[in-house]
């Protein structure tokens, strides 16, 4: 007890923020089937590498699969799925609803939180909780960026009597940002990195065979004598839709005893652009978008769309399509520093071989004896082979079920229905009136308005006539159609019978106080 007294007194302590509740939006149409989430990480001196993909949603609960590796994927441990309430917490959410009633001693990930602290943060006053961070990742960002201002809500939680872990969640979307752990003189970290899924249009999208999270490039080339080299590592921090983002370390030298080690650098592929910028990892800061341009395409990886191009451009050298089997690009000039003069790629846009040049230091790869070579990307083999592309199903027309009338009176219902919006953006509203013909509309509110589950719509309806038999149904459209639900009925109380309810269910109908009431499902 002393000991939680003690992580509760001094997070207390530092708490500058207040969560302003009634202003939550909430999306929470990221879970569905098809979408990834992956987690960019650190444990000690190591990399580390985790991703959740929502394998399929069956009414309220879903069964995620846990992908987690070390090293760039390339030591991964058994994938594990299991069974979760979206509704309650999983591995990477606590649904913005549990959140907002989340208290200590209930339990994540099976271990016992002991403080819950909400804020409002902005994007600069969360990164100043993490100094050592350059900047927070790109969906984190985009986040931010949809709203500058945010509800996050921070937890602390027992690992064991001597270890606490802290996690950032959104409230608005519930999905888990960042946790920082310790054990021992380690600390453990992991950083929201990647998802298909767009925040700013509530869409999911399919996942491509580009990199992601974790992947590492490997490019080199060695010659006999007199020995030239060049080493390019990349590894991917972040991706959000087409935007790429990685640390990148270069080394070459050349013939003559030439040699080129630039500073770490950080580099972000803009695919939609497409557009590549850089700038020094030590001076990187957000947003990527104000780095220094650097022509259009990577090196080691380009989208299909460039392929196809007779013409793309890296490293600000223009190269030509010479061949398509297999792609090949030939630069059209000299670059003014280091430049590949040839890349050839393979179908899904990867470097296979290629040559590279620097005249000021003496480096040409072309026409001489190569010793060893590699464009070996870890992370691509696990991922192909064991994660696989993940895609949403389609977006679909919402699906409505309509459900007995309750706390029927003489003057006042409440209709009841569900609704799922099917991955789409989802409104919602009853029909009600004397007939089949309705003639009156109550707006209903969806918790989630791009969900991919069941979720109860109810409205109460007033101003209506004694011992009358009303009809409603429950109508919601999204971008994939108009859905109008089954025609249901109820009849109210006789006049003064206020206060009698009719708590039905489906097909029948329930009665009470010696006044008839009736609910039915047509």
């Amino acid at each position: 007890m002393g000991k939680r007294f003690l992580v509760f007194l001094l997070l207390v302590l530092g708490w500058n923020f207040l969560w302003t509740d009634s202003l939550l939006a909430i999306d929470d149409g990221w879970m569905q089937k098809g979408v990834r989430v992956w987690y960019l990480g650190a444990t000690g001196s190591s990399d580390a590498e985790e991703a959740y993909v929502f394998e399929a949603l069956d009414g309220n609960t879903a069964q995620v699969t846990h992908h987690s590796a070390v090293d760039h994927w390339k030591s991964p441990i058994p994938p594990d799925t299991q069974t979760y309430s979206i509704l309650d917490k999983g591995p990477c959410w606590i649904h913005p609803q549990t959140l907002q009633n989340i208290q200590g001693g209930d339990m994540w990930q099976g271990q016992e939180i002991v403080t819950i602290m909400p804020g409002s943060y902005t994007y600069e006053t969360l990164l100043d909780e993490f100094p050592s961070f350059p900047y927070l990742l790109l969906p984190i960002k985009a986040l931010f960026d949809l709203q500058t201002q945010r509800n996050l809500v921070k937890i602390v939680y027992m690992i064991d009597d001597f270890s606490t872990g802290i996690a950032y969640f959104d409230a608005d979307t519930g999905i888990l940002l960042l946790y920082e752990t310790s054990s021992g003189y380690v600390t453990i970290f992991f950083i929201l990195s990647e998802i298909n899924y767009d925040f700013a249009t509530q869409t999911a999208f399919g996942e491509d065979n580009g990199p992601h999270t974790g992947f590492k490039s490997n490019v080199l080339k060695t010659t006999g004598w007199p020995t030239q080299f060049i080493t390019i590592q990349s590894s991917v921090e972040t991706r959000y839709g087409g935007t790429v983002q990685m640390w990148t370390s270069t080394s070459a030298g050349g013939a003559g005893g030439g040699y080129y080690s630039p500073p770490f650098e950080s580099y972000c592929f803009f695919g939609n652009e497409p557009a590549l910028r850089t700038i020094n990892f030590d001076d990187a800061s957000y947003p990527p978008e104000d780095w220094n341009a650097y022509g259009e395409y990577l090196w080691w990886w380009v989208p299909q769309q460039a392929l196809q191009s007779t013409t793309i451009d890296v490293f600000d050298v223009s190269m030509t399509r010479t061949s398509t089997a297999p792609y090949t690009f030939m630069a059209a000039g000299a670059g003014a520093g280091l430049y590949f003069s040839q890349i050839i790629f393979d179908n899904d846009g990867y470097m296979t071989d290629f040559s590279a040049k620097y005249t000021a230091i003496g480096l040409d790869l072309d026409a001489v004896t190569i010793i060893d070579q590699s464009t070996e990307v870890d992370g691509l083999d696990y991922y192909k082979n064991t994660m696989g592309a993940s895609s949403p199903d389609p977006v679909s027309a919402p699906l409505v079920t309509i459900q007995a009338a309750t706390s029927v009176t003489s003057s006042t219902a409440i209709l009841n229905g569900t609704i799922n919006p099917n991955g789409a953006d989802t409104t919602a509203y009853y029909e009600y009136g004397t007939t089949t013909a309705y003639g009156t509309t109550a707006a209903a509110t969806l918790n989630s308005t791009s969900g991919s589950y069941p979720q109860d719509v109810s409205v109460t309806v007033s101003n209506l006539q004694p011992e009358t038999t009303y009809h409603y149904r429950l109508v919601a459209a999204n971008s994939e159609g108009t859905v109008n639900g089954e025609d249901a009925s109820f009849n109210t109380a006789a006049g003064g019978g206020a206060g009698e309810e009719d708590e039905g269910g489906g097909d029948g109908g329930g009665g009470g106080g010696g006044c008839f009431i009736s609910s039915a499902i047509h």
